[in-house]
């Protein structure tokens, strides 16, 4: 008997990165010092499909005290420019649900992305369903990795990484990196993978160079399965 290695013994081949987006997701970031890289990796995730409609921005006051404002000429490098983006300020995380589900099942956006800490199952629930009858993609972004309920079909929990080298100046920072890692789906196993900023289209790619097919979460017993494979193998 053979054994085999853990990443693929339990799930298959590695799982290559998921491009289209599902009607509704949640992206985490692994610490509070990583809400810019998951903010950052939400917007690509919504500019990266060919959809000319506008995309919504929806912050709540909590968020904004936080973190700021929105800083235009950022939003611009992600696709996500003044002329295409509509940016809702709520009080309250109700009201920014609310108006996330409501931009979504309008038919007028591509897509939408609010910052929220705890939302009730029943609120993403009913955004996955806004999302699917408009025909658009929501987008939740949160300051820390959830474990509670959620409707969201894929989970990402986002850590931002050190720069890529510059080819032409070894002093100068490279390309934005971070590394995203899906949690949760229904479509496949989870997985995880380096991606960098690509100078000229401003969108996501992975890092042939770092890019990392491996599964770290190991489903209950997973170790012990293999151990005992390579047991038997020897």
């Amino acid at each position: 008997m053979t054994a085999i290695p853990l990443h693929k013994g339990l799930y298959g081949r590695p799982a290559p990165y998921p491009e289209a987006c599902e009607p509704l997701e949640e992206v985490g970031a692994a610490r509070p010092a990583d809400a810019a890289a998951a903010m950052a990796f939400a917007l690509a995730r919504l500019t990266g499909a060919a959809d000319p409609r506008p995309l919504v921005l929806v912050t709540t006051a909590a968020w904004v005290r936080e973190r700021g404002r929105p800083f235009a000429r950022g939003l611009v490098r992600w696709g996500a420019g003044p002329g295409r983006l509509v940016w809702v300020r709520a009080n309250k995380e109700a009201e920014a649900l609310w108006a996330l589900e409501e931009a979504l099942k309008s038919g007028a956006v591509a897509g939408g992305l609010a910052s929220v800490e705890a939302p009730a199952f029943v609120a993403t629930r009913r955004l996955d369903f806004a999302a699917r009858a408009g025909k658009a993609v929501g987008m939740l972004v949160r300051v820390e990795p959830a474990q509670d309920l959620s409707a969201a079909r894929r989970r990402w929990r986002i850590e931002s990484r050190p720069s890529g080298g510059e080819a032409f100046d070894a002093a100068a920072p490279g390309a934005t990196r971070l590394r995203a890692e899906l949690v949760r789906r229904r479509d496949g196993p989870p997985g995880a993978w380096t991606l960098e900023q690509d100078d000229e289209t401003g969108r996501l790619r992975l890092d042939p160079g770092l890019a990392d097919h491996r599964v770290d979460a190991v489903e209950p017993g997973g170790v012990d399965v293999v151990r005992r494979l390579a047991s038997a193998a020897a």
